[in-house]
């Protein structure tokens, strides 16, 4: 059969289409598979069957396919699993390297979610190299991050981090700050492990601060909450370090004890060695002729094949105690070893342990290279902590260019300003006379009414004490009389309507009384102990109420009229938490930063979530407290998010 022309060419077309027909369904295809191999390899990867040399090749594989994809979401997933895997000691150190790419693509992408977790992991693996400015400034990352997001629950746990952070630094006071605050964003029923991490914070840090009585309420709150029996060991080790503190041994030992009966050697050799070392030390301790010699050297020798550093400065220093009476050789062994420790480690507390004994231990020469040692860390001490209670309130960036661009700037105005003329030079001197003497005005005209308002505070002050005498003193006299007059009528004492009567009376000259008292507050020199017993009187079995330990002077650079406004501020934010709050845990805080006082309150009460049942509560008393004397008052609340205020105004 003879085709025409016609023909041949409409075949022609027909195959071509369906060539490219096919072509465009097989490139389909090869792209379904690659995605399809990516979603497996992935499953591949987080599947602990494999090893992890195996699941780091599968998450390379499904890498180059997502890279020639442009699948960003799932290279993303791929860096954080990988991160995660590399974390392990044994594997080569990449876990920065993966965690830090998956910052930069989540960024690219906008996912607020993966910057929040990336942030979080950078912050661990600082943390686990012990660059503790660096994870901190990282958590801090991720905590405000989950917060934009109103994710409560990764907000509180990065608090914790934080918490720990500033604990391990001997930053007490705001480490129990952030612990506090962490405890406002945790979910008791989801994050009770968490909880009671932080319950652990704040129980190590009340130990610390010799105030075991409050450590060990705090780690019986974490063991109640304890998650799992690892949790559970490492808070009953906290609790009998307490107990060791208070010398309480035999209750530290039993303690030991019943954490070696549930303990697997095998599985956790690192806190079989803690919990050994501690035992044996504290039996020592509670009988100085005990031989426990080869549990301190079995610890030590577990942690060394560990690497366990944290735990080597522990053993090194029980051991350079117990052999201190026994063998002084070995004794300053080990001493020299917690001081090499503890100058890597940075951990000044034990280092200067170490060198107390090295000086005691040792040759008059070399005692004498050991005090003087001692004396300058010593010396170093107050200022090193001055500097670690702002190292972490300010997150520091790198300047440099931006002050090399200032000098450059101030340079060509410099130049610029020499080539003004001398009418223009002439307006500026005298736009600053004007601003000058116009400034001066404008201070003197503040000052008047500041002192205005003094006088009209203590003008105030002395009508209400005038007021509350006049109570006591004539109302509450007359009632008391009257009642008095009323008991001495037999009669009238047995009847029961006019008992009651007498009852009101008593009731009413009570009131009259307390009134009185409420009106006279002490602002001199015991002002100190009139606020301590304020906070005291609002505790109770169920509420506590907590504060930080002041210097002696704390209060002396304030005024009084000052000291009696604050004073009646606390009092009403107390009342208001009695009234309403439902608080079981509240925070009083005072701290002086330069010219102004800082006072933060805290509860974990229900909260209120608007500023007009703020006013209601009886707290528009307090704004108008804080005006007088220019101070401010912010309050910061949910419902079932407790309450906060904070307090700022000049010394």
């Amino acid at each position: 059969m003879k085709l025409s022309k016609t023909n041949i060419l409409y075949i022609t077309v027909v195959c071509f289409f369906l060539s490219c027909t096919n072509s465009s369904h097989s490139n389909k295809s090869k792209e379904y598979v690659k995605n399809d191999s990516i979603h497996s390899l992935y499953l591949k990867a987080k599947n602990t069957i494999f090893s992890k040399e195996e699941r780091l090749g599968f998450l390379d594989k499904a890498q180059r396919f997502s890279e020639q994809l442009l699948d960003t979401t799932s290279l993303l997933n791929i860096y954080s699993l990988k991160n995660a895997i590399y974390s392990d000691p044994k594997l080569p150190d990449s876990t920065l390297f993966y965690a830090k790419s998956m910052l930069n693509l989540a960024i690219n992408k906008q996912d607020t979610s993966k910057i929040a977790k990336a942030y979080f992991k950078i912050a661990k693996y600082y943390n686990s190299k012990s660059k503790y400015d660096s994870a901190y400034y990282y958590y801090n990352f991720s905590k405000e991050k989950y917060l934009s997001m109103n994710d409560s629950s990764q907000v509180g746990k990065k608090l914790m981090a934080m918490a720990r952070i500033l604990l391990d630094d001997d930053d007490y006071y705001e480490s129990e700050t952030t612990s506090v605050e962490a405890l406002k964003y945790l979910s008791p029923i989801k994050d009770k492990k968490y909880i009671a991490s932080t319950y652990h914070n704040l129980s190590m840090s009340s130990r610390k601060q010799l105030d075991n009585d409050k450590a060990l309420e705090q780690i019986n709150v974490a063991l109640k909450l304890a998650q799992s029996p690892r949790d559970r060991n490492l808070y009953i080790n906290s609790k009998a370090l307490t107990l060791r503190e208070k010398k309480e041994y035999n209750k530290a030992i039993r303690l030991y004890d019943s954490i070696l009966r549930n303990i697997s050697i095998s599985k956790n050799k690192k806190e079989y060695a803690r919990v050994i070392d501690n035992l044996a030390y504290t039996q020592w301790l509670s009988n100085n002729s005990l031989d426990v010699e080869y549990k301190l050297i079995e610890a030590l020798n577990i942690r060394k094949s560990k690497n366990d550093v944290q735990g080597l400065i522990a053993s090194h220093s029980h051991l350079m105690k117990y052999y201190t009476k026994k063998n002084t050789e070995k004794a300053i062994e080990h001493a020299k070893s917690l001081y090499i420790l503890t100058v890597e480690q940075n951990n000044i507390k034990d280092r200067l342990d170490a060198l107390t004994y090295l000086r005691n231990l040792s040759s008059i020469q070399g005692s004498k290279v050991y005090s003087d040692l001692y004396i300058k860390i010593k010396d170093s001490i107050t200022k090193a902590r001055d500097i670690a209670k702002n190292k972490y309130a300010i997150i520091r960036y790198d300047s440099t260019k931006d002050r090399e661009e200032t000098l450059r700037l101030e340079a060509q105005l410099s130049k610029s300003d020499l080539l003004k003329s001398k009418y223009q030079i002439q307006k500026l001197v005298l736009a600053i006379l004007v601003l000058i003497v116009s400034s001066i005005g404008i201070f003197i005209n503040r000052y008047r009414k500041h002192q205005a308002k003094i006088a009209l505070i203590k003008e105030r002050h002395t009508t209400e004490k005038r007021i509350s005498k006049k109570l006591h003193d004539e109302v509450g006299n007359d009632i008391f009389y009257l009642a008095t007059q009323l008991q001495q009528d037999p009669g009238f004492t047995t009847n029961p309507d006019k008992l009651k009567i007498l009852k009101g009376f008593d009731s009413v000259y009570h009131k009259v009384r307390d009134i009185s008292r409420d009106h006279t507050v002490e602002t001199g020199e015991e002002y100190g102990d009139e606020v301590l017993s304020l906070l005291n009187s609002y505790g109770s079995q169920t509420t506590k109420v907590i504060t930080n330990t002041l210097d002696a002077d704390f209060w002396s650079s304030v005024s009084a009229y000052k000291k009696g406004e604050l004073y009646w501020v606390l009092k009403e934010l107390l009342t208001n938490m009695k009234k309403h709050s439902k608080a079981s845990f509240v925070s009083v805080q005072f701290l002086k930063e330069k010219q102004h006082l800082v006072v933060t309150y805290v509860d974990n009460g229900i909260g209120i979530n608007d500023k007009h049942l703020i006013s209601k509560n009886g707290l528009r008393n307090v704004e108008n407290r804080m005006k007088d004397i220019k101070g401010t008052i912010t309050f910061e609340s949910e419902p079932k998010q407790g309450f906060k205020a904070k307090i700022v105004f000049t010394s």
